[in-house]
């Protein structure tokens, strides 16, 4: 340190520069030294140490300690269009008020949002188009989950399609979009790195929606991104801090609420 070097040298430079003994104890009350003040390296500042639980913060504390920044204020998680279903979460059989948004079934709340959303996208000039919303529990069950199991068991299932239950179609509140080609996730399922998916992606906080299942985040919902064209709906304020920030639904809703959204290792 500064002040153990600027003693020795003090000591080594006197008028009668006698040999130091080494056993010689240092003096109880040792002359004050004087170090330039702009040769004084600074003290650290010891970093502050967080006492209070992640369940404890306001959603502006828990914002802070991810490094994001100031969320919406006044977010309803018991809003429709917060209603949650994953691989972590799962729901019965859900209702919805449905209602037609881009030619397929879904909340009232997300029609027109959605209806928007595709027309422009094609007024653009990309031919995008919805290929499935809403699915009740059990579609989902009878139609896509149960033939996988018995094709090629759970295991192989739970790759490749949403459990009943945990499937976000059930909410009513998401399309998924094909650019072109037919086929259940065939062609035109997966057009990422295309003009039309840059518009989508530009453009899809103007109207409340997200991408759900966004590539390196699987952590927050629990599976893979088994059809990268999915696209939710949330409403305007919440989309945009959504994918500004690059965090998924169960992250935002865990802002408001820290037991809102079950991830495991998390809370």
């Amino acid at each position: 340190m500064a002040l153990d070097s600027c003693s020795s040298q003090s000591a080594l430079h006197r008028d009668d520069p006698a040999p130091i003994p080494t056993e010689t104890p240092a003096p109880e009350t040792p002359a004050p030294v004087e170090v330039p003040q702009e040769t004084e390296a600074p003290l650290e500042t010891a970093a502050p140490t967080v006492t209070k639980s992640m369940a404890d913060m306001t959603p502006s504390e828990r914002a802070a300690a991810w490094g994001l920044p100031e969320p919406p204020a006044d977010v309803d998680l018991s809003a429709q269009e917060f209603k949650l279903a994953n691989s972590y979460n799962s729901i019965t059989e859900q209702r919805p008020n449905h209602s037609y948004g881009a030619g397929v079934i879904v909340d009232e709340v997300a029609s027109a949002a959605f209806d928007n959303f595709v027309n422009d996208c094609i007024a653009a000039g990309y031919g995008v188009h919805a290929f499935r919303g809403y699915l009740d529990f059990w579609t989902v069950l009878e139609k896509y989950y149960e033939p996988e199991v018995a094709a090629h068991g759970a295991a192989y299932a739970a790759s490749v399609t949403y459990a009943p239950g945990c499937n976000d179609h059930q909410t009513a509140l998401c399309v998924d979009l094909r650019f072109g080609g037919t086929g259940y996730l065939g062609e035109g399922v997966d057009f990422r790195g295309t003009e039309a998916w840059d518009w989508l992606i530009t453009h899809c906080t103007d109207y409340g929606i997200i991408l759900r299942y966004p590539e390196g985040q699987e952590s927050w919902y629990g599976t893979p991104c088994m059809n990268p064209g999915h696209f939710r709906y949330v409403g305007v304020e919440p989309a945009k801090y959504i994918m500004e920030n690059n965090i998924t639904l169960e992250q935002f809703m865990l802002l408001y609420d820290w037991d809102a959204v079950y991830v495991p290792g998390l809370n």
